[in-house]
């Protein structure tokens, strides 16, 4: 009997103990609730400032003149003369073909020149002598239409004969391929002994960069805002915020077949050369005065599948509220729907918050 009350008083035990290890007991005492975690965030007022009405924009830059160096001829590289990034000046000589053949053709066709000038003056001669003789009736009508007809042959031929000569000249003077303007050697494609013709490849380009075009598109919706004459800030990764000045210049009167926007090209001077055809570069086309805009530091913003979002202090929590945005300003951006001047949005932690989030404002 003493044995069998000892067997159920061992789980009666062992509830109990589970019972003080959780901290409370099986007649009512409940756990303690854990205080909710509270961030401590900063704040500041949506600002208005004066920004310039500005169209922001991307596109590459391209040289302000190219030149694609072709062969004229056909014929050996003897020698290249340039290497990429040569600065070169208009005529200088690039590439050098071997001349022999062409020499020999410009001396076999002056020499056919000069017998066919020869033939022409004896031609002359011949028709004039019997022209008088014909005006006194001592040859026949046939026997002067065929002096006649001997010097319009010897005409032509020696009009044949100049037109070799002078396209042997030529084809002399194309063996040495030259600049047609100033700049900068790219994309050098040619080698010593190497086959040139007319049809095959360039042999380079030479880009002039003391200016550069930066080409990009306009929407259709934007076109109306874009003239020629209009100022634009350019900046590219790889100076920073350092900005050039440009002018829209080009606009294409007729939109891009795929994706209808209008190429539109913006003259940047570039004395120092440091903007190379190539580059990405980020754009601002003044298309205005200068207008108030609501602003908030980048740093108030958060996302959220292509949304943005700003987190507004109310009492001891954050509502989150989608805002739209704008223009980049140095740190700031523009507002353009969402929030009013004068209103606290968050600006530290915004990515661990949560709508309806307790928090704690900073002094």
């Amino acid at each position: 009997m003493k044995r069998k009350w000892k067997l159920w008083l061992i789980p009666v035990v062992a509830v109990l103990a589970f019972g003080v290890m959780k901290g409370g007991s099986l007649w009512g005492k409940s756990e303690t609730k854990q205080d909710l975690p509270v961030q401590t965030v900063a704040t500041r007022a949506v600002a208005k400032v004066k920004i310039e009405n500005a169209l922001a924009l991307t596109g590459s830059i391209e040289a302000y003149h190219q030149a694609v160096i072709s062969a004229k001829v056909s014929g050996r590289v003897s020698k290249v003369t340039v290497e990429n990034g040569d600065q070169v000046a208009a005529g200088q000589p690039l590439v050098l073909l071997e001349t022999q053949d062409f020499v020999n053709t410009l001396a076999m066709s002056q020499a056919a020149l000069k017998k066919a000038e020869t033939g022409l003056t004896t031609a002359r001669a011949d028709f004039q002598r019997y022209q008088e003789l014909h005006k006194q009736g001592a040859i026949s009508q046939k026997e002067f239409e065929g002096a006649e007809a001997a010097l319009k042959m010897a005409e032509a031929d020696a009009s044949s004969a100049a037109a070799a000569a002078a396209s042997a000249q030529e084809a002399l003077q194309n063996a040495t391929i030259s600049s047609p303007i100033s700049g900068l050697v790219a994309n050098r494609n040619v080698t010593t002994g190497q086959m040139v013709s007319p049809q095959g490849a360039p042999l380079m380009t030479v880009e002039d960069i003391s200016a550069v075009y930066v080409v990009v598109n306009i929407e259709q919706k934007d076109l109306a805002k874009v003239k020629p004459g209009l100022k634009a800030d350019v900046t590219v990764d790889a100076y920073g915020d350092k900005k050039f000045n440009g002018v829209v210049e080009v606009i294409n009167p007729v939109a891009n077949k795929g994706a209808r926007v209008f190429e539109t090209k913006i003259k940047v001077d570039n004395p120092e050369k440091l903007l190379k055809p190539g580059m990405f570069a980020k754009v601002q086309v003044k298309t205005g005065e200068a207008v108030d805009a609501l602003t908030v530091p980048q740093a108030a913003l958060t996302t959220k599948q292509g949304m943005y979002f700003v987190f507004v202090p109310e009492g001891n929590k954050v509502k989150r509220v989608q805002v739209e945005i704008g223009q980049i300003i140095d740190q700031s951006v523009e507002i353009k729907k969402g929030l009013t001047e004068g209103q606290q949005v968050v600006i530290t932690n915004v990515n661990k918050l949560k709508d309806q989030d307790m928090v704690k404002i900073a002094n």
